[in-house]
């Protein structure tokens, strides 16, 4: 089991190594940027506890693979693979736990400066625990039966795919804007519609095989309008009951709404184009900050989305030529 865990850590430092990031750098400066982000998060509003918390799930679903599982358990005896899956688990469960115990002590110790109750937090901590340990104990993936229906076309298959994928952060983020409608709390039911548009960015993430590229009878420039229309197309139909639910239950923020809309579109944009810009490489560590930057500050999404475009529409008409 040991030898196990040092080739992980190796993978990762070379890893770090070929993105030019030092690996003790990124061991001290990760925990604290978690820290502190959480914490932000925190005084906000209790309710991402919750985000954070469901959002760390993903770090279970992808430890409990069915092909790294197959993997693990046809390599290591059964006992030496169930403490693996324990051990990886703990990786992390422990910091958030840590996180909602040391809310929960300062809840105790400053009730009136806290605004919740201690055993929230604890009961967070909890459920992150039994979460954790019995996700270690569970394949997921594979193929399916029964295929989940979706809102959104074949062509092009990045929304169907990434819908079935997480149909879960679908749920949480029905979940928060339900509770921030309830809470009268617009900036709870905003997070909860910027957890999809995040979300389906994240559907773009992988650059598909050249074939899924050359296959189209269409320019470089043909080829990213359209996946350019049809993505915003199904981020609408993503977003449109938190649009709707937004402004019935708050009319008098319906120029916020607008204003996201125009971010969403922007950002899906951005990152479409950016993502075609490099392929069939993916986002290099400079670009990605650079986006970052331009999600940031929206106004230089004027300047950079033209940039990407004409990159990515070079790009995509050699494969197709």
């Amino acid at each position: 089991m040991r030898n196990y865990f040092q080739l992980q850590l190796r993978i990762v430092q070379r890893f770090l190594t070929e993105w030019r990031l030092a690996p003790w750098l990124v061991a001290l400066v990760v925990p604290v940027l978690f820290v502190l982000g959480s914490l932000l998060l925190l005084e906000r509003t209790a309710y991402a506890a919750l985000a954070i918390m469901v959002l760390s799930w993903s770090g279970f679903a992808w430890l409990s693979g069915s092909q790294r599982n197959y993997f693990l358990r046809i390599t290591y005896p059964g006992a030496t693979y169930r403490k693996i899956r324990l051990w990886e688990n703990t990786v992390i469960i422990l910091p958030i736990v840590l996180l909602f115990v040391g809310k929960g002590l300062g809840a105790v110790v400053r009730p009136e400066a806290s605004g919740v109750a201690w055993w929230y937090w604890g009961a967070l901590a909890l459920v992150q625990g039994l979460v954790g340990t019995a996700m270690a104990y569970r394949v997921v993936g594979g193929r399916a039966s029964l295929k989940l229906p979706t809102p959104f076309s074949r062509q092009p298959f990045e929304f169907a795919v990434g819908f079935r994928r997480a149909w879960w952060l679908l749920v949480f983020a029905i979940f928060l804007l339900i509770m921030g409608v309830r809470a009268q709390n617009f900036e709870l039911g905003a997070f909860a519609w910027f957890m999809t548009v995040f979300g389906a960015l994240n559907f773009y993430q992988k650059p598909e095989p050249g074939f899924y590229v050359w296959v189209h009878a269409l320019s470089g420039r043909q080829l990213l309008l359209r996946k350019l229309r049809i993505g915003n197309v199904h981020l609408l139909i993503l977003g449109l009951p938190f649009v709707l639910t937004l402004l019935v239950a708050f009319p008098a923020r319906w120029l916020l709404v607008v204003v996201g809309l125009v971010l969403a579109s922007a950002y899906l944009t951005l990152f479409i184009v950016a993502k075609y810009a490099a392929y069939p490489n993916e986002i290099d560590l400079v670009n990605a900050f650079i986006i970052a930057f331009g999600f940031v500050v929206p106004p230089l999404m004027i300047f950079l989305i033209p940039y990407y475009f004409k990159r990515a529409a070079l790009r995509l008409q050699l494969v197709l030529s």
